[in-house]
């Protein structure tokens, strides 16, 4: 079944699954975009939370279940920034309602219900989007654009190391909600990275984590190897106790590198980038509009056109995948074959 449409030219209604610290970065993103998006509804768990976002961004509709939301005519598409172990029967209840659904990263805990989710809504006949902010930086999307010019890529390494000292929201601190932690929350957006970059899932996966910080139940530490049938490699290096932060790619071809460079600038969700070829600075500067503007544009944009968008749940299933293998590896010690 095809993905529908909606009416031409009418910003898409956004209902909002979640009122927590991630939620802030898509709102904001949702008033940057008045042309494309219209904040109608939001529905949370705490009550009052939700309603002093609904205050702050001029929300006229605030529920307490999401059910409700979902049955509200006014809601075209929802944005889920719930607990990971919530979205994917959150995402397959907004398709069955007939919702468009942007679901943040993690897609799910597993690939078994991320193939759930993406089930549902094929059936349903609406979009599906993860949100793989990282895919939606000009520095990323420059340097995705220039790929060819390095020739055949054999080797990639992700850095994602940041400092978190205390969960920033109640539900890190417990392993079952969040499915570990690091792994699906940072490793999320650097395996997307690296399947994204090489078009391909790898052969095999080995990796290895720890906890350093007893705030959560989960590990904070993780490094994650890749290899590929024909000798290229990825590695992905994780860790929520990095102060101050590393966040670095490097893309090794025949011939030559990029070199990604990545810094918070201390606003919540706002990052400078700098984005090097052979040692040459090819784009350096803050990110304006934000990742998760672009992010949103581009979720807007496909469910108008009625095409699939970038970082769909479909293809997406191919980093679940990817995640499911280095959890495995972590509890056997062993490298998993994909």
């Amino acid at each position: 079944m095809g993905v529908r449409m909606t009416e031409s030219g009418k910003p898409l209604g956004l209902g909002f699954i979640g009122s927590g610290r991630i939620a802030q970065a898509h709102l904001k993103a949702a008033a940057n975009l008045p042309d494309r998006v219209r904040l109608v509804a939001i529905a949370g768990r705490r009550r009052d939370r939700a309603e002093a976002v609904a205050r702050q961004y001029g929300i006229p509709t605030v529920m307490d279940d999401y059910r409700q939301l979902l049955r509200d005519p006014a809601v075209d598409a929802v944005v889920i920034t719930t607990p990971n172990d919530s979205h994917a029967s959150i995402a397959c209840d907004a398709a069955k309602a007939g919702k468009r659904i942007l679901v943040e990263k993690p897609m799910a805990l597993d690939t078994h219900s991320a193939e759930a989710m993406v089930r549902a809504a094929e059936v349903a006949g609406v979009t599906l989007m993860v949100a793989q902010s990282r895919r939606f930086s000009d520095a990323v999307r420059e340097m995705v654009r220039r790929l060819p010019e390095i020739g055949e890529i054999f080797r990639v390494h992700v850095t994602f190391l940041v400092a978190f000292s205390a969960p920033p929201t109640d539900w890190w601190r417990s392993a079952d909600q969040a499915g570990g932690l690091v792994i699906l929350l940072q490793g999320s957006h650097s395996l997307d990275s690296i399947f994204w970059w090489l078009g391909r899932t790898p052969a095999r996966i080995f990796a290895t984590a720890t906890r350093r910080n007893p705030a959560w139940e989960g590990e904070d530490e993780a490094d994650i190897l890749c290899s590929f049938p024909d000798g290229a490699v990825a590695s992905v290096h994780l860790s929520l106790s990095a102060n101050p932060p590393v966040l670095e790619a490097l893309l090794v071809g025949t011939k030559g590198h990029f070199r990604l460079i990545e810094k918070p600038t201390g606003v919540p969700f706002e990052n400078s980038c700098r984005l090097e070829m052979n040692g040459q600075v090819l784009l350096e500067g803050l990110q304006s509009p934000s990742l998760y503007t672009n992010q949103l544009r581009e979720f807007a944009d496909a469910v108008r056109e009625g095409r699939t968008p970038l970082a769909s749940g479909h293809e997406v299933l191919n980093v679940m995948r990817m995640l499911d293998a280095a959890r495995a590896s972590v509890r056997s010690g062993e490298p998993v074959s994909l």
